[in-house]
């Protein structure tokens, strides 16, 4: 109503600020910094609750309590977003990896399901808030029927996917095209490893990294993007490339690419 400062600043960020919010029911802050930590505050004090919430390696850009007030979300120039337990301060699963570059906003959905990013990679990634694993990316590319100041959206719809259960591995939106005997190529990794989003592509070497930080196979730069991976369902506009690995020979097998039918 008045406009004034209300009690004193809330000290104990070493470095810039670059993101707050209320939680749902007012009487908690959160807030991210360039020291690369995330703190709670109790709005009604302006005191510190609980220790920083340790994690990103680089700065914090970006923070959001859940619907429901008992996660928070932070993103981070380390290229992660990360949740968090409002109550203990500690991490809820591990970092969500996808993004290219810096992450630079963050937020949950109105039901708390799903947590959405922007980066400075020019996508939008959509995680589910619960398996903790990526549901949908939009990324933003150059068409040919529109102008440099005009861009369209590019929509990737994940698979359920999961190289574990399902024993299969797709660069393509048609499961006919995928690997289906993945037991040599997995071997020796961990069960989270077989995670598909452990399967990565450096757009900037051009590598697709596999479990157990693998090299697999290179994509000329021409082709990096789009590109499905497998979390990739769907790709708007089409024209991504796509791999057919139903025939792929790898591992003691690869001496069969020479046999006759």
């Amino acid at each position: 109503a008045t406009g004034q400062p209300v009690g004193e600043p809330l000290r104990g960020h070493t470095d810039w600020v670059r993101s707050v919010s209320f939680s749902p029911d007012g009487t908690r802050i959160v807030s991210g910094s360039e020291d690369n930590t995330v703190r709670l505050w109790d709005a009604a004090t302006g005191q510190p609750v609980g220790e920083p919430l340790r994690g990103h390696t680089h700065y914090v850009t970006s923070v959001s309590f859940s619907p429901d007030g008992t996660r928070i979300v932070s993103g981070s120039d380390d290229n992660t977003v990360r949740l968090w337990d409002a109550a203990t301060g500690q991490p809820v699963g591990e970092p969500l990896r996808g993004h290219t570059h810096y992450v630079r906003s963050v937020s949950f959905s109105p039901d708390g399901t799903h947590i959405v990013s922007g980066s400075d990679d020019n996508a939008v990634r959509l995680w589910d808030a619960k398996t903790m694993q990526q549901s949908q990316q939009c990324t933003e590319s150059d068409h040919p029927s529109l102008s440099n100041e005009h861009r369209n959206i590019e929509a990737t719809t994940t698979m359920t996917l999961n190289t574990w259960s399902n024993h299969f591995i797709c660069f393509s939106p048609n499961s006919i095209h995928a690997l289906r005997n993945t037991s040599e190529l997995m071997e020796g990794a961990s069960h989270d490893d077989r995670s598909s989003t452990h399967f990565l592509l450096d757009h900037d070497s051009g590598w697709m990294v596999g479990p157990k930080h693998r090299l697999l196979f290179w994509v000329p730069p021409a082709s990096r993007h789009p590109f499905y991976s497998p979390q990739t369902a769907l790709v708007i506009p089409r024209g991504g490339a796509e791999l057919d690995l139903s025939r792929m020979a790898h591992g003691e097998h690869w001496q069969k690419c020479r046999e006759g039918p």
